[in-house]
Parts: C-alpha cells; structure tokens; sequence
C-alpha cells in the first residue's frame, strides 16, 4: 500500500510558522522558461516505504546518499553498508541488492551509465562500476573499480559527494569534490568533466572550480535533467538547503528551489533532513534522500536503529523549463 505524509497548504502553514515563514514569489509566465521554482514545495509529500530487508526501513542508520531514476525505478545508495535500495515510487516497495565493497566504502553518490552504475566512494576517493539491479542478479551486485588517470583524488570526510552522466553529445562523467579549502583562503567545491574509456576516467576538460560563500557552504547530488546539470546546495549546520543549476561553462549558480523551511520543519516529526540525494522522474516530480545518521565508520553489517528516520520527499512539477 503506498503511504505518503502529504504537505498540503495547511499543514505546510504550520511547520513554516516554526521555522519562520518566508512566501515563494512565482516569476510571471513569460519570464519562467530558465527561472524557478519549478516545483510545488506546499504539495511536496513524504513517502513511506516498505523495504524486503528490516534493517533497510526508514527507522535504521541506512544512511541514503545517492539516488537516481532509471527505468521506472528510484535507486538510492545505502552510503556505509554496501547496498543499493531499488524503490518503486508507485507502490513504494523497496529492493535491497549487497555490493562487494572494501570494508568501510563509503558510496556517495550513484548514475546509470549505458547497461550499469557508476559510484563514487568517499573514504576511498573512488568510482565503481556494477551491474544494475534485476532479478536475474539475485540480490547481488557485482562491482569493479575505475582507473582514474591524469587527476587524483583524496579519501576522506570532505571528497566526492556525487557522480553524474550527461548523455550527450559529448558523453562526460561528472564527478563533484564537495568543498576544499579554509576560512583564511576561502572554499570551493569542485567539479570534473571525465570522459570515459571502458574501465577508464580521464580530464575532458578543465574542472569546474566554484567558490562556496563560506566554508560551511557546499555542493553534492549532481544530476543531469533536460539539459541543465543540478545539484543540491547545503549550508551545514541544517540551515540552508537550495537546488542550484549549474553552469557548465563558468560555474555560476542559480537557485531554482529553496526548500529551507520544509526542510528545517520535518525535523519535528523525527525525520532526518541531511539531504544528499535528488533525481527528477519522468512526470517532472523532484524527488530527494537523507543521511538519516552521523557514523565515523560502520561496525556492523547491516544499519542499526537510528534517531531520525531517512527522509524520501517528492515535490510535483509546478512550472518546468524548456529542455536546453
């Protein structure tokens, strides 16, 4: 059965007027084409799934990172246990498939390029490829790592929080460093265009290098829609969450929605709101995924009870832009 806790008008009032309402001017028609929102934030709706495996429901530490939609299907990663949740978004029943992953991966961020996925893992500064999830897979996904040649990337807590195709013309691989950088010197995120070559991942032209307005700014969740490449702009502690467009050419940033006071609102129904996942789903819905957790390193196979559940949130299309 699906179940989703809808926002409407009303409600959506009342968790604004605890975080401070702030209104949503809608541009006029004739100037929408490239401006926002483009989406409904006061018909946004929480969703509840069903997951085949009880460690994987809202309730437990799964830590949802990246999320991405492919044939009808959502799929989300399970950032620190090696698994990767293929969600309905009808009847929200959810798939669970194990990857063989080194111990301690932390898996970011997920696309689908041509018949496979493509991970980036953090703590090993890495991209996977794997099969896609099928029954004829048996639950289980086979994983291989990609060479990176000609850049280099470092492990750790601040690395790579989100992979993207763009199908093209040119076929590239983007690949977003969340922020680098100091309070003295200023922050960046940035972002590479890779061109692949089989088993390979080299420059296809010089990184995207954004400056962030201060270092607790920063960039994830890349995602190519109608042309435009899209990403999830955060401001740590909880206190800014934006979906930017980015330009491919000079790296400006456009915000296109503003979800901060839905956001900041869910938390009192116990909902995490750590948000590092979005994809848009044919019908033009934007759909995002928490980091339900804080985990220094998994110590156990499967996720553990958490306080706050993992977020899953569509918004409908309100105005979508022409295709670039």
């Amino acid at each position: 059965m699906r179940r989703a806790i809808c926002l409407t008008v009303a409600v959506l009032i009342v968790v604004l007027s605890l975080a401070g309402c702030r209104s949503i001017e809608v541009p006029d028609p004739a100037e929408q084409d490239d401006r926002g929102p483009w989406w409904d934030v006061e018909q946004a709706e929480i969703l509840v799934w069903q997951a085949d495996d009880p460690a994987f429901a809202q309730e437990m530490a799964l830590e949802g990172s990246g999320l991405v939609a492919h044939d009808g299907m959502l799929l989300a990663t399970s950032e620190k246990y090696a698994h990767v949740l293929q969600i309905d978004p009808v009847t929200l029943k959810v798939e669970t498939f194990v990857m063989d992953l080194p111990q301690y991966a932390e898996i970011e961020g997920l696309t689908v390029d041509g018949g496979e996925l493509l991970l980036c893992d953090e703590a090993n500064a890495a991209v996977w490829a794997a099969g896609l999830p099928s029954e004829k897979t048996n639950g289980r996904l086979g994983v291989r790592r990609l060479e990176l040649v000609g850049f280099e990337l470092s492990g750790g807590k601040l690395g790579v929080e989100g992979i993207t195709v763009d199908q093209g013309p040119p076929h590239e691989v983007y690949l977003v460093l969340e922020r680098t950088g100091a309070k003295e010197e200023g922050c960046r995120a940035t972002i590479f265009k890779l061109s692949r070559q089989e088993d390979q991942l080299m420059p296809s032209a010089d990184p995207l290098v954004i400056p962030m307005e201060d270092c607790n700014w920063r960039l994830t969740a890349l995602q190519f829609w109608n042309g435009r490449l899209l990403a999830l702009k955060t401001r740590y502690p909880g206190e800014r969450y934006e979906v930017v467009v980015i330009d491919r050419e000079t790296g400006s940033l456009t915000t296109v929605l503003d979800m901060t006071d839905l956001l900041i609102g869910v938390r009192n129904d116990g909902w995490g709101n750590n948000i590092e996942g979005v994809t848009v789903t044919k019908d033009g819905s934007l759909w995002l995924i928490s980091d339900n957790a804080m985990t220094d390193k998994a110590r156990t196979v499967k996720p553990p009870p958490a306080r706050d559940k993992t977020l899953l949130m569509r918004f409908p299309p309100l105005h979508l832009p022409r295709v670039h």
